[in-house]
């Protein structure tokens, strides 16, 4: 559980900075690349991403006050579907439309503090002309400085294709799939519980 709160505050920090940077983005020069994706979500609102980070594929999205993370399992054959609303946070059970409310995870998807400060704590962008992962290569970067470290977006043209976020005691390196403002539908009604019903156990 620890690697999947992990995973969650990371891609959480990827998609909640991004939304962030609205108020440094108005004042941005728009060199800057990272204004696209601002702008992008200016007007949706909404942000969809597909990652891998530490081996593992992860999608997480974001509309307004809802957020959804689908987290592998260690088995890696089933994955873990989460909603968290203003009402609370659901763990979904698909093969039985149903859920089940369970504030004890609420911290997987709600937690995010340690890489994801308020909006009045962004320090502003940075540019890394040639910014080096390990192992992977050197990329052109925009960086956040944020309370508890960093979170560079790695360019490859437009396009982001990976994130680090850097802290005092760890680095993680999350490889961007697929970045969009639209929501699959099939996401959509999930966080919206729909057509799904609480129950008391998925056993």
């Amino acid at each position: 559980m620890k690697m999947l709160k992990k995973i969650a505050a990371a891609i959480m920090a990827v998609a909640m900075a991004t939304l962030m940077l609205t108020a440094c983005g108005e004042d941005s020069a728009p060199s800057y690349r990272l204004q696209k994706i601002v702008e992008a979500n200016q007007k949706t609102g909404k942000t969809y991403v597909e990652v891998e980070a530490n081996g593992n594929n992860t999608a997480f999205a974001m509309s307004g006050k809802d957020s959804y993370v689908a987290l592998p399992l260690q088995n890696g054959n089933n994955k873990m579907e989460i909603v968290a609303k203003e009402s609370g946070t659901y763990i979904l059970y698909p093969n039985l439309n149903g859920y089940v409310k369970a504030e004890g995870y609420s911290n997987v998807v709600g937690s995010v503090d340690a890489v994801v400060p308020s909006q009045s704590k962004l320090n502003g962008i940075a540019v890394a002309p040639q910014y080096e992962i390990k192992n992977v290569g050197m990329f052109y970067a925009e960086v956040i400085t944020v309370e508890s470290g960093k979170v560079a977006y790695c360019f490859d043209g437009d396009k982001v294709v990976y994130v680090v976020i850097e802290e005092s005691d760890n680095t993680t390196v999350i490889k961007v799939n697929k970045w969009t403002n639209e929501i699959p539908e099939e996401i959509q009604n999930k966080m919206a519980l729909k057509g799904y019903t609480e129950i008391q156990s998925a056993q």
